[in-house]
């Protein structure tokens, strides 16, 4: 399982950055789930998990978590950071094995 965190540095907050991160892991066979503040959602339920990672709440100046488990988990993880960090509004702020 690879896991990394990223920091929201934008003032309108990431529910609006919902959709692309679960099209992104609906691209990869690998398990993929985000967490904030004790709740996970699996990214690729859709079309309900758009809706569940909006209610997350993630807003600026806080931090969640990307978690892959799967063949292809590298691959997921180094995607969704990749577009994340695309859009000028996160930090990548540690990756862990």
């Amino acid at each position: 399982m690879l896991k990394k965190n990223f920091y929201v540095t934008i003032e309108t907050g990431f529910a609006r950055h919902a959709a692309g991160l679960v099209s992104i892991a609906g691209s990869f066979s690998s398990s993929i789930n985000i967490l904030y503040k004790g709740q996970s959602v699996y990214l690729k339920n859709v079309p309900e998990c758009i809706m569940q990672v909006m209610n997350l709440g993630i807003s600026t100046h806080s931090c969640f978590k990307v978690t892959a488990d799967g063949t292809d988990e590298a691959q997921a993880i180094t995607a969704i950071a990749d577009h994340l960090l695309s859009l000028n509004t996160m930090h990548a702020i540690t990756y862990k094995k």
